[in-house]
């Protein structure tokens, strides 16, 4: 009797070995169809051009995906593409679950790489583990997330009323997210499906401001001697949302500093240009002044820049590695501003604040509030400001905005403000979130938190049409995106789906 049980426990053994039905062998066969399925889809959609502004053949493309898959499908004046799956038996009283992700990309080529991004396919590299573009960034952040959204629309089996929603222009103005109409946002989840981190949720987003200052110049000839031009270049700059808090400097403000520093100390110089920057939404990397000092200050003045040069060093050395500070005779301007004017644009450039202005108290290392001058220019015959602001607290971009039109009713600018895209606030006590969390764990046996962005979302429109709608944001692990290094680690990729899948067949029991 016991030859014939070990006999049978031995085959019993084998069989299992054979035929790999282990829990383990399961899940990543699981993973492994779940994946080709998405990146086989991503395939396809890089295939097909979809720069921002120009989504009208990527939308195309949803829309006839939607109606050969038995899908109701809709796309609106704006381009986007909404298609809506009914309930599955028993979950026809459940909530419906938006999912959402823009469908444009904005694509990065390489120096010296011929790429047309109106005409030009994104050319797919999987190298190892992870997955490139040939020359050029590779739009994971909102290809990934069609490409998943379409598999959850194709394979989820028990769920509520489902809606897909693709809009467009989320590279760049968001204008499909803001024109969106209200009643396709009628649901309790949203699930974003932008974010570039496997390891955190996305729960909140700062809300934007743009401000534009102007001030008439009277131009006078010039009675000092001597003209110099004062400028730095090569610092590092950036996307004012994504490298605000890296300690890197303002050119603007930098040039700003040393003639404000020129004029405390008795230096009467005249000014006859300046110019830094070249858009609002952009750390200014260069700026230059034109200034034409007496004989007399030559020396001052030169001690003035040392000093400058000196303390910029020991403030930004660390991060600032490139720059180049110059100042060099130059040629005589036939005209230069007068000396009230010069005072009030000297007076506001020093005066504007810009960087970072708090941190926030939730989020370790998140930037709350900044503000950013990003350029400046006197090249009309006019003087011209152009500053940004994000924050993440509805009171820290009311400071901002104060202390913006304070300085420009002190400078005599003229002062225009617009709203940019509204906050997403956080909500860590939705269902959907804490959801989200105990799924990751079930899934995965580790741990998940949430996470805020300082810069806009789409997500801020979205909650100011429906502020009852619970969000959140979730996606693969992107490095280096939007740029021509732009990788996409491959075995985070089913992560989103799987959330999504198993939130879709519990969300019954939370009701």
């Amino acid at each position: 009797m016991k030859r014939m049980i070990a006999v049978t426990l031995i085959l019993s053994l084998c069989f299992t070995i054979l035929t790999g039905c282990n829990d383990n062998e399961e899940i990543e066969t699981d993973d492994a169809a779940v994946r080709a399925a998405i990146i086989e889809e991503f395939n396809t959609i890089s295939k097909i051009p979809r720069e921002s502004g120009h989504e009208r053949a990527i939308s195309t493309y949803l829309r006839s995906w939607a109606k050969e898959n038995g899908f109701e499908v809709i796309r609106d004046s704006s381009n986007n593409v909404i298609i809506n799956k009914p309930a599955t038996v028993g979950y026809e009283k459940v909530p419906t679950t938006i999912l959402q992700c823009n469908m444009d990309s904005k694509i990065i080529a390489a120096d010296g790489f011929a790429f047309d991004p109106l005409n030009d396919p994104i050319q797919t590299v999987v190298s190892e583990d992870i997955m490139r573009a040939e020359g050029t960034s590779l739009g994971a952040d909102s290809g990934i997330g069609v490409a998943t959204a379409l598999y959850v629309l194709e394979n989820s089996q028990k769920h509520g009323p489902i809606r897909v929603i693709f809009t467009a222009g989320g590279e760049s103005s968001m204008m499909g997210a803001e024109k969106l109409n209200t009643k396709h946002l009628d649901g309790a989840y949203l699930i974003n499906l932008g974010w570039e981190s496997d390891r955190g949720i996305g729960v909140g987003s700062g809300g934007t401001a743009a401000y534009n200052m102007k001030h008439e110049i009277e131009w006078v000839p010039p009675q000092n001697a001597i003209p110099y031009l004062l400028s730095i270049s090569g610092l590092v700059g950036g996307d004012a949302d994504e490298a605000i808090g890296n300690g890197g400097a303002n050119a603007i403000k930098t040039i700003g500093e040393v003639l404000a520093s020129a004029q405390g100390k008795g230096i009467l110089f005249e000014l006859g240009s300046f110019n830094g920057g070249i858009s609002r939404d952009t750390i200014p990397d260069a700026a230059t002044a034109l200034i034409i000092i007496n004989e007399s200050d030559q020396r001052k003045m030169q001690n003035v820049v040392d000093d400058a040069m000196d303390v910029f060093q020991d403030a930004y050395g660390d991060v600032e590695k490139e720059y180049v500070f110059t100042y060099q005779e130059a040629p005589m301007p036939d005209k230069v501003v007068s000396f009230e004017d010069n005072g009030s644009i000297i007076s506001f450039i020093y005066g504007v604040i810009n960087g970072v202005q708090s941190m926030s108290k939730s989020y370790e290392d998140v930037v709350e509030s900044a503000s950013n001058l990003g350029m400046v220019s006197t090249a009309t015959g006019n003087f011209l400001a152009q500053i940004s602001a994000a924050s993440n607290s509805d009171v820290g971009l009311y400071k901002i905005t104060i202390a913006h039109e304070t300085i420009s009713g002190m400078s005599s600018l003229e002062y225009t403000y617009d709203e940019g895209v509204p906050r997403w606030p956080d909500h860590t006590d939705s269902v959907l979130y804490t959801s989200m969390q105990e799924i990751f764990s079930n899934l995965y046996d580790d741990e998940i938190s949430g996470d805020i962005v300082h810069h806009e979302l789409e997500c801020g429109w979205f909650a100011r049409k429906n502020p009852r709608l619970q969000i959140v944001s979730i996606g693969p692990r992107i490095d280096n995106g939007n740029t021509p290094g732009e990788t996409l680690i491959l075995d985070t990729v089913t992560k989103p789906a799987k959330l999504i899948l198993a939130f879709l067949e519990q969300a019954n029991l939370k009701q």
